[in-house]
């Protein structure tokens, strides 16, 4: 089919996916590079050691950083799976439209009809109507039912699941591995209910594959794409979206064999995962270099959130404070790195803040395309910024709200608050990156701005969709906190 021809077809189906973004003029199929993202879950800045750690080793995560650019600031949307998924696929915060909150269990995200709201334009449909041929491998946990299924959203392919987490594999599997970690309340492995199933295309055909481990399969299926998508005229969107290493902590002898030198069953257990996670990003990146485009292939590598500290001995409090859930740095500040051979310089790190949301504004302004003006984007295109064009700053600020907390970060300050009044914290990062040191009453002046940025900043929000789970209470890093899920 000739470019011109699939951006009109692709321009129609975009509908399904919310408004569709105007198409652009055609350019040069050199000009519109292969998009993949490749986003782990649950994943702490302290797991890879890209960022110095020395905890668990990855390699193949290490060839997007040594390729490309490091971003030592990325933060994500949301402190937790699927608002910042929804941030993620939008560029834009996910409170803009709502979606403060997660959107499961299963059962009341089918019966409630929760998801990405229809009007909701995707990072998909957005490049589809450019002419991309796209592609969702992996967790979606943006909606379960029609209305937000991601073949309806702007996915041309889709295999994975819709919820937030599944087993691995059958508990009953041979080289299956599970390790229960006393005192969290990580979730026990078990077979698939109908819910949480793996499901494959428009119509849903449920793929029975528990005698494989997920995150092979699933960058097995990646890989498949690849091959089929490239090389060709049309260029692709993969969204290579991992459950590693999110519970629960299942792994196989291969992986756990890897690690035979962690005393700690349930570390060496999240070590195996995450470098099973690390063997799929290597497969992407030799299948992408062996398609001949490599070079004009964009590959970002981020995190949802940190790492899931609820559950005990896994993760790491040293460089960052605190994980999933709560609004420490270890919670919203991911690992996130990107590579583009063509256009970014590689073996770069580079310092100033940015955002997970940026995926999609670079992505669709590489692909040719503009940013609809009919709504508040939040993500900028980070190309002028890691090639030196702007020495400026992607972003002055960003914000987080998960009522009752709500944070901001602007410049080298950070304020972390319950809106409720039951705390306010103050950090300096440049000082004290871990945010050991409160500075709210030593600082009022600096408190008093960040406080009147941020109701400045949540004047254009809107209410929350749906309400939270019932929060979980957990000790973050020696302090003890409620957190909304």
């Amino acid at each position: 089919m000739s470019r011109m021809l699939w951006a009109s077809v692709a321009l129609l189906a975009a509908g399904c996916g919310g408004p569709a973004v105007e198409e652009q003029p055609p350019a040069a199929a050199a000009a519109k590079p292969n998009v993949v993202v490749i986003l782990a879950d649950d994943l702490g800045y302290a797991d890879i050691s890209s960022y110095g750690g020395t905890r668990i080793s990855t390699p193949n995560i290490d060839r997007i950083a040594k390729a490309g650019v490091v971003f030592t600031d990325g933060y994500s949307a949301a402190p937790v799976c699927s608002p910042s998924r929804a941030g993620l696929n939008t560029g834009r915060h996910p409170d803009r439209f709502g979606f403060e909150y997660n959107n499961g269990p299963a059962q009341r995200d089918i019966e409630l009809n929760l998801g990405l709201p229809k009007d909701e334009i995707t990072l998909a449909s957005a490049l589809k109507a450019q002419g991309y041929r796209t592609s969702l491998v992996g967790k979606w946990h943006l909606g379960s039912n029609d209305d937000f299924y991601p073949t309806n959203r702007g996915y041309d392919e889709f295999v994975g699941l819709l919820t937030g987490a599944t087993s691995y594999m059958s508990p009953s599997h041979p080289d299956h591995v599970f390790v229960e970690v006393a005192g969290s309340n990580a979730r026990p492995p078990a077979q698939r209910g109908a819910p949480n199933k793996i499901y494959e295309g428009a119509e849903r055909t449920v793929v029975e594959n528990e005698d494989r481990y997920l995150t092979e399969y699933l960058g097995e299926r990646a890989v498949d794409f690849i091959k089929r998508a490239a090389p060709s005229d049309e260029p692709y969107f993969l969204y290579s979206a991992f459950t590693a290493p999110h519970d629960p902590l299942q792994t196989t002898k291969k992986y756990y064999d890897r690690f035979a030198h962690i005393a700690d069953p349930g570390m060496r257990v999240y070590a195996s995962m995450i470098s099973a996670l690390d063997d799929q990003v290597g497969a992407i990146l030799d299948a992408v270099e062996a398609s001949g485009e490599n070079d004009n292939t964009i590959v970002y590598f981020m995190s949802d959130n940190g790492c899931a500290a609820y559950i005990q001995g896994i993760c790491a409090c040293e460089p960052l404070r605190g994980g999933k859930l709560s609004h420490y740095e270890g919670g919203v500040r991911v690992p996130f790195m990107m590579k583009w051979p063509e256009k970014v310089e590689g073996g770069q790190v580079y310092r100033n803040v940015v955002s997970t949301m940026d995926v999609f504004t670079t992505s669709l302004v590489a692909g040719g395309g503009a940013l609809p003006t009919d709504r508040v984007f939040d993500g900028v295109d980070l190309m002028p910024f890691v090639t030196g064009a702007n020495p400026g700053l992607p972003h002055d600020q960003l914000a987080w709200r998960r009522t009752p907390h709500a944070s901001i970060r602007a410049g080298d300050w950070k304020l972390w608050k319950s809106l409720d009044g039951k705390f306010t914290l103050l950090f300096n990062l440049k000082d004290d990156p871990n945010e050991a040191t409160n500075l709210a009453e030593s600082e009022p002046a600096k408190l008093k701005e960040l406080s009147d940025a941020f109701d400045q900043w949540a004047k254009d929000l809107k209410d929350p969709l749906w309400p939270s789970r019932p929060h979980t209470n957990y000790n973050v890093c020696g302090t003890p906190f409620e957190l909304p899920i």
